[in-house]
């Protein structure tokens, strides 16, 4: 690296903090772009390096948080001599872990790096779902929950910030969906994971459940080790575990491109690693724009976290066998994933987030009024295609509106703070959705489909008062987002 490059990079530093208030450029803080062609083919490197390792992260954990799901249609109930309605308690104690952790998570996460923190909870929360395969009582069961929810809190907007310091700002709605792939695949696969292990059922005196604990608590310990050798520091820095400063997967022409290229973007992510103080957790919460966000997912969420938490046995009362029913529910997932690439794919290229934010909600609208009054009478294989379509737009409109705030945020200690609120509110969402079908309402949940098409009308009117001030405001200000 040149002197002049070196000298530079000294200049950012020293100027950063009067950079704060005003938009970068680079007669602001002495960077001079020296390369030009040379960044789309660094772009893809990190993508191809750093996407895949943080999504197979977050593949294991919806795996190992979602697949109640699939233990509902195996003898969980039966075995623990407990109701649909207690399991539904577990999953709010698992949701109300993560919502305590997530803000302490990510402060203590700002102090050590992430590669040291996310991979601690990576094998954290994968001990704690093995050990569910050998609960024997409903106290025991609760308490597995609670701990795999604090082991959790906090990994998404980590992993989330996390990769924000290798994007421009423009580049993040398609990554952070790309991103989030890893948590659809997982909703998806992980139902075929388990209706393979639900077939193991009574092997060596294990019930189906228990399989499906063990082995994916044992995938998640498995991929955690890879994680943790292949996952780069931070930012510029090319080196992972694995190369015991030897190799790095990033030339220096490369990660002199990486590093300033971002801070050409945004001058504040030169200061590295953050100290989060309650100042910036207070400011970030008198932020009304910030809250309109965390609301809009509240709602909207707190109707698809019900669904799916109940979409395998309603697939299985329909007739199908537990097998089956877990099978034909990953095929809704698989589609979804189509469907976020198109509406993250359209949001960068026209760079507005908002409409599309608002077309995810709409779809949800449809989709639960058409479940919501089908005849119950109808042929099985129709009615399981208006669930299937229900579950189309699966978290889209949460991966997407994670991506439109993400762009808004005007400090790294925002940015982080804001990611933490908005999946904080995700996974309040879990508390309130997954007593939304309750036991005495199967197998036709009246009351649960009525209850979801409300919230997802109520979360439409929110993404358009929030689109509509976005606008508004970019008209004000000259502004070419919304």
């Amino acid at each position: 690296m040149t002197d002049r490059t070196s000298f530079n990079e000294k200049h950012i530093n020293e100027k950063v903090t009067d950079s704060l208030d005003s938009p970068p450029s680079e007669l602001d803080h002495g960077i001079v772009k020296d390369w030009d062609e040379e960044e789309s083919a660094v772009t893809r490197k990190i993508d191809f390096i750093l996407l895949p390792t943080l999504a197979l992260a977050f593949f294991c954990l919806q795996m190992d948080r979602g697949n109640i799901s699939a233990v509902l249609t195996s003898t969980i109930t039966k075995d623990l001599n407990i109701t649909t309605n207690q399991i539904n308690i577990g999953t709010q104690l698992l949701s109300a872990g993560i919502v305590l952790a997530e803000i302490p998570s990510n402060i203590i996460m700002q102090r050590i790096g992430p590669r040291v923190w996310l991979s601690g909870q990576l094998f954290a929360w994968g001990l704690v779902a093995t050990f569910q395969a050998f609960v024997q009582s409903y106290p025991a069961f609760l308490v597995t929950r609670i701990l795999l929810g604090f082991c959790e809190g906090g990994f998404i907007p980590g992993a989330l910030y996390y990769l924000s310091t290798w994007y421009k700002r423009e580049e993040t709605s398609m990554r952070t969906s790309l991103f989030f792939y890893g948590q659809m695949f997982a909703s998806a696969t992980s139902s075929l994971i388990s209706a393979g292990l639900l077939r193991l059922s009574g092997t060596h005196g294990m019930e189906g459940w228990r399989w499906i604990f063990l082995v994916e608590g044992l995938l998640t310990l498995f991929i955690g080790i890879f994680f943790t050798l292949l996952v780069p520091p931070k930012a510029g820095d090319g080196r992972p575990l694995i190369a015991f400063g030897r190799w790095s997967y990033f030339t220096e022409r490369e990660s002199h491109i990486i590093r300033n290229r971002v801070l050409l973007d945004d001058p504040r992510k030169a200061q590295g690693h953050i100290q989060i103080s309650w100042s910036d957790i207070a400011n970030t919460l008198k932020q009304p724009r910030i809250m309109q966000h965390v609301f809009l997912t509240l709602v909207s969420m707190s109707g698809f976290q019900g669904l799916t938490q109940y979409t395998p046995s309603m697939i299985k009362s329909l007739g199908f066998d537990s097998i089956k029913a877990n099978a034909l529910t990953s095929v809704p997932v698989y589609c979804s994933i189509i469907w976020l690439t198109i509406l993250s794919l359209a949001s960068d290229w026209t760079g507005h987030r908002g409409p599309f934010v608002l077309i995810a909600i709409t779809w949800n609208v449809i989709s639960y009024v058409c479940l919501k009054t089908a005849p119950y009478t109808l042929e099985k294989w129709h009615r399981y295609g208006i669930i299937a379509v229900a579950n189309v737009s699966y978290c889209s409109m949460h991966i997407l509106n994670v991506g439109w705030l993400s762009v808004y945020c005007r400090t790294p200690q925002e940015r982080s703070v804001a990611m933490a609120l908005v999946v904080m509110a995700a996974n309040c969402a879990g508390i309130s959705g997954s007593q939304i079908f309750r036991t005495a309402d199967a197998p036709k949940y009246t009351h649960g489909l009525t209850a979801i098409c409300a919230l997802a009308g109520a979360s439409w009117g929110l993404g358009a008062i929030l689109g509509a001030q976005y606008y508004i405001r970019r008209r004000k200000t000259g502004g070419n987002e919304v």
